[in-house]
């Protein structure tokens, strides 16, 4: 891939340009347009748009698809411009979409609309059922691309009782030659699940007009490729002042936890954004039990107390940001087929910096109460304030109701720690008396899970020897 170069550039950013592209795997495109569009309100009603303006073809691909209001709406709109004569493409998660019955796809299908469902279980590759498609992309005629971590259901839609606070998300639309390489992931995963599509629904970048002037690169992930893992270690280790990261199911690995504290004992202002009430309890109470270390290194947490915080996104010494659907854990970081938008540019970087500092107004900080913080990072943040380097803090108000509030958030952090270890201890011994008293409870699934492998290995040698090139 040839990296587009700008001249411009101060040396120290452009080989900091070069390690993204090679961990990567993305190509810089310039001459791009962005939006921000934040929740769930602002990234339908510009889908809609796009689709409801379609004359050639539209490709959707999302991980969630439901059988609601939003989605109905969205299987109608599309409906449409299928029996118009626009070619509609859909694909959705098999586990994603899994309540949503037949009907509702073959409505669809009855309409024009071309559907595919993604990775349902099989027994020649049981093991598949770990990799998900988890991204959320929209592209129409070559001319419009958007992706970020919207789903298409009502829940994108509410808001909290108490506070008013929306069902935080962030998408981004994008106009210009970055849509071919959003074109080109969907094309990826569609492939790999029946006939290939057609070489006129490919646009090519060197085909695209410049819509803007913004530099983009389009990273997409698939199982096994790890290519934000990479980049997150290249940004985690270049950046120089300030990374900034939101995200719903933070269960960082090893490597990017370490990565975040080494940076954070180096003086740099490490934020971390992450829901306060999260709809998959399980993992925000494995979340906080890796919160300590981060704090202690000088990091600082906080929590969003709107119905939940589920943008996926970073920004880096306000020039380097990141909008997608990859969540910080092992399933986003490995296994998942995922898409990110990284945008190298200020302007947009400013924008995203405000983002998010308005969501800490929204938000509460976390703190370890009468420990001290080992990192130089107060230090360096008291110098940049005086010297005006970006923004540091929501609001005066914001920061003194943070104050107020981080002893009984102390206190709920500690209280989490204490009852996941208890929740640990328990199981573990009822596990180990379980198996003591009943060994045959646990002989039978082992059995059975090596009949399956064994099955599989069968089924697969006889494929192979039916179709030796896999094809």
């Amino acid at each position: 891939m040839q990296e587009q170069r700008r001249e411009d550039d101060p040396e120290p950013k452009r080989v900091a340009e070069h390690a993204l592209a090679r961990t990567s795997g993305a190509p810089l495109r310039v001459g791009n347009a962005l939006t921000l569009l934040q929740n769930g309100d602002e990234t339908y009603e510009d889908w809609l748009r796009a689709i409801e303006g379609a004359t050639r073809w539209i490709h959707f691909e999302n991980y969630i698809f439901r059988n609601d209001t939003i989605g109905r709406r969205f299987a109608e709109a599309m409906s449409a411009r299928a029996r118009a004569g626009v070619v509609v493409r859909v694909m959705y998660d098999w586990y994603g979409s899994l309540d949503v019955g037949n009907r509702f796809w073959n409505d669809m299908r009855a309409a024009g609309v071309d559907v595919r469902v993604i990775n349902p279980p099989q027994l020649v590759e049981p093991l598949a059922a770990f990799r998900r498609d988890h991204r959320k992309l929209l592209a129409v005629d070559g001319t419009y691309g958007s992706v970020g971590g919207v789903g298409v259901a009502d829940p994108w839609l509410q808001r909290e009782p108490e506070t008013g606070l929306p069902y935080r998300d962030t998408s981004i639309a994008v106009a210009g030659p970055a849509v071919a390489d959003i074109e080109a992931a969907f094309a990826g995963v569609w492939d790999l699940n029946g006939t290939a599509l057609p070489a006129t629904e490919r646009p090519r970048a060197h085909d695209i007009a410049p819509a803007g002037e913004m530099s983009t690169r389009v990273v997409i992930q698939e199982p096994g490729k790890m290519r934000i893992s990479r980049l997150l270690q290249v940004l985690t280790a270049s950046v120089e002042d300030r990374i900034w990261i939101a995200d719903a199911y933070f269960l960082a690995d090893r490597i990017l936890r370490e990565a975040l504290i080494a940076a954070a004992l180096d003086g740099i202002d490490v934020r971390l954004l992450l829901p306060s009430t999260n709809d998959l309890p399980i993992v925000g109470a494995l979340s906080r039990t890796n919160y300590r270390s981060l704090l202690e290194a000088g990091a600082r947490i906080w929590e969003y107390r709107g119905p939940m915080m589920h943008a996926k996104t970073i920004v880096a010494d306000g020039w380097c940001s990141r909008v997608g659907s990859t969540n910080l854990n092992i399933t986003g970081l490995m296994t998942n087929w995922e898409i990110d938008v990284i945008v190298e540019d200020p302007a947009f970087g400013t924008k995203m910096e405000e983002m998010f500092l308005a969501d800490l107004a929204d938000a509460q900080e976390l703190s370890l109460q009468g420990r001290s913080v080992r990192g130089g990072s107060r230090r360096r943040r008291m110098r940049s304030l005086a010297r005006g380097s970006g923004p540091q803090v929501p609001s005066t108000v914001a920061s003194l109701g943070g104050a107020l509030a981080q002893g009984a958030l102390s206190s709920a952090l500690a209280r989490n720690e204490r009852n996941f270890n208890l929740a640990a201890g328990v199981t573990g011994l009822v596990a180990a008396a379980t198996v003591a008293r009943f060994p045959r409870a646990f002989a039978w699934p082992l059995a059975a899970v090596s009949a399956l492998l064994g099955v599989t290995g069968i089924a697969r040698a006889f494929r192979l020897h039916r179709n030796p090139h896999g094809n």
